[in-house]
């Protein structure tokens, strides 16, 4: 009975959503956050080398636009095709993937707080 009930909640279209919305969200600011970091030309700070590689190619902030659109779009494509699939697995691996870009977006503004302080 309570697993049922968690399950119709976990497969509901709105609950995608919300979910989609704020991992897109999220998205913007790691953007953000990324471009004050690493602005003017700090590529060092990047952690993830083939963002860092891009970054380089396109400089900043195009390469993180350029970055953060094909990764949403690819992202997107494979959430829409799962949602028709299997919506509950989805949602959970979303939930999980805010909290993860939650986690990266707050601990780049604090970077660039203690950045900026010198």
């Amino acid at each position: 009975m309570l697993l049922d009930l968690l399950y119709e909640n976990l497969a509901r279209r709105e609950l995608f959503w919300c979910s989609y919305g704020i991992f897109v969200g999220l998205n913007i600011l790691d953007g953000h956050s990324t471009w004050l970091v690493l602005k003017p030309d700090h590529f060092r700070r990047e952690r993830n080398p083939v963002a860092r590689w891009i970054f380089r190619k396109l400089s900043i902030p195009l390469g993180i636009i350029i970055f953060k659109a094909a990764l949403l779009a690819v992202l997107s494509l494979a959430f829409w095709f799962y949602a028709a699939e299997d919506l509950f697995t989805l949602n959970i691996v979303l939930a999980v993937a805010d909290l993860v870009f939650l986690v990266v977006v707050l601990h780049n503004y604090r970077v660039h707080r203690r950045l900026r302080k010198y």
